[in-house]
């Protein structure tokens, strides 16, 4: 979008999105964006986290994994996939979150050091969710790192954040398109970006939480299809199927991303057009 000549003008992120939105608000240059996250995937403050922690506990493959071996798993893959299971629901039961605060907090902090949401280039929200109040927040003010982290607060895989008197998880519960943070912000043309994995059909479902689990997948994908529909244009990064967790690989989902913006500029620039004349 950027050789394109097409301006950013403000940005709303939920959970990863607001991770890569508070980096291009505040340094709004896509080489210097790419330039700090390819830095921070593969720094230690990543490695810390034990993301790989995640995916074993789910029977996750990062790509590069799956690439190397795409056969269905075996009886002893199964029986394995079943003792994660069980392992993943103590965990569940006996602490907040798989995965501690300080980790995540930590590594975001390498990121955005001590800026704020006021000093953002670009105006910036951070889309959460209030556990205790039951609605959605943007955060837009205070500390960056740390509303950002609330954005990104994984319920069950990352503990929830106590923000201004706030306990925060990630917005994706109620925002995984953040339409309503960036119009409220002042948009007037509102291009999306859908890298979901959803909407692949599942052919077992082997007990009660697996069933639950799917059912409550199932509600967040009409969601997300639901404010997908309501942006001017979706740029579509999805088809990588890769896990969250999985930061392998990055220039291949990084140029994923380019190439599916590269194909929707005609469409973005027809958009922004049309709203420019109703304006004039």
């Amino acid at each position: 979008m950027e050789r394109a000549g097409i301006p950013i003008d403000v940005i709303a992120g939920t959970s990863i999105g607001a991770v890569i939105g508070g980096v291009y608000a505040s340094w709004p240059n896509a080489i210097e964006l790419e330039n700090r996250v390819l830095e921070f995937v593969r720094s230690r403050y990543i490695e810390n986290l034990n993301l790989a922690t995640i995916r074993r506990l789910g029977g996750i493959r990062t790509v590069g994994e799956k690439a190397q071996n795409e056969t269905e798993p075996g009886v002893f893959g199964r029986i394995q996939t079943a003792f994660r299971g069980l392992y993943a629901s103590h965990l569940g039961l006996s602490r907040r979150s798989v995965l501690g605060a300080k980790g995540i907090q930590r590594a975001l902090r390498t990121v955005f050091n001590d800026r704020t949401f006021e000093e953002t280039v670009v105006p910036f929200g951070a889309v959460a969710v209030d556990l205790r109040e039951g609605c959605e927040v943007i955060i837009g003010s205070g500390d960056l790192a740390k509303g950002v982290a609330a954005s990104a607060a994984i319920p069950g895989i990352f503990p929830p954040v106590e923000l201004n008197g706030r306990l925060l998880c990630d917005g994706g519960y109620t925002s995984p398109v953040p339409i309503d943070a960036v119009n409220t912000l002042g948009a007037n043309v509102v291009i999306a970006v859908d890298v979901s994995q959803h909407g692949i059909a599942v052919s077992e479902l082997g007990n009660g939480v697996e069933i639950a689990m799917r059912s409550s997948e199932i509600s967040l994908i009409a969601l997300e299809q639901e404010q997908l529909r309501r942006a001017d244009a979706v740029i579509s990064a999805r088809g990588q199927n890769r896990h969250w967790s999985d930061f392998s690989q990055p220039e291949e989902a990084i140029h994923a991303g380019e190439v599916a913006c590269e194909q929707m500029l005609d469409s973005i620039r027809g958009v922004i057009d049309e709203r420019s004349r109703l304006f004039l």
